[in-house]
C-alpha cells in the first residue's frame, strides 16, 4: 500500500488516552485492570474537542464543542488519563499486521504512531507510562484531592495544553 501525503492541516501533537477500567471482577480477570481505550484532544483552532473511540460496532469520531463537553466528563469517569505526545513515524510491519484484529488497542497505537508489542489496555498503559506519558486523572494517584485536581483540570482543559 502507498503512503500519501496530505496537505498541510491542524493536526494534534498530543493526545489523552482514555483507559475504561473493566466494569465486573469476570473481565478484570480475563482483560486486566482495564477493558477499552480511546482518545481525546483538543483543537484550538475550532475551540472544540476532538474524540476517537473505536469499537466493536465500529470507530466513532466525535467534535465536541467545548460548551458540549460536560456530556462527555461522565464516559471518562473513573478512567486513567495519559497525556502522550504523538510520534511522527511509520509503525513497524508487525504492528501492521494486528490491523487483522482491529479494535481499541491497535487503533490507539496507529493515532499516537506508536511501534509496541502492547496488545492489551493495560500493556498500552504501562508502554505509554513508561515512555514519557503523563497521568492526568485516574486510578493511581494517592489522593482523591489530587484525583479530582486532575479530572477538573483535564475538564478545563488546562492540563491538556488549552490553558
Amino acid at each position: 500500500m502507498d503512503t500519501h501525503i496530505l496537505p498541510d492541516a491542524i493536526e494534534p501533537t498530543y493526545w489523552n488516552v482514555v483507559f475504561h477500567p473493566s466494569e465486573t471482577r469476570l473481565n478484570r480477570i480475563l482483560l486486566g485492570r482495564f477493558q477499552h481505550v480511546s482518545a481525546f484532544t483538543y483543537v484550538p483552532g475550532f475551540r472544540a474537542w476532538l474524540m476517537y473511540d473505536a469499537q466493536w460496532r465500529g470507530t466513532r469520531l466525535l467534535v465536541v464543542s467545548e460548551r458540549a463537553l460536560e456530556a462527555y466528563i461522565g464516559y471518562m469517569r473513573d478512567c486513567a488519563i495519559v497525556k502522550f505526545d504523538r510520534a511522527d513515524r511509520h509503525p513497524a510491519l508487525p504492528d501492521r499486521l494486528v490491523f487483522f484484529g482491529f479494535y481499541c488497542v491497535p487503533a490507539i497505537k496507529s493515532l499516537l504512531g506508536l511501534s509496541c508489542v502492547a496488545a492489551t489496555p493495560d500493556a498500552l498503559y504501562r508502554h505509554l507510562i513508561n515512555n514519557g506519558g503523563i497521568l492526568l486523572n485516574g486510578i493511581d494517584h494517592s489522593s482523591s484531592t489530587a484525583a479530582a485536581a486532575a479530572r477538573s483540570n483535564v475538564a478545563a482543559g488546562t492540563a491538556t495544553g488549552t490553558g
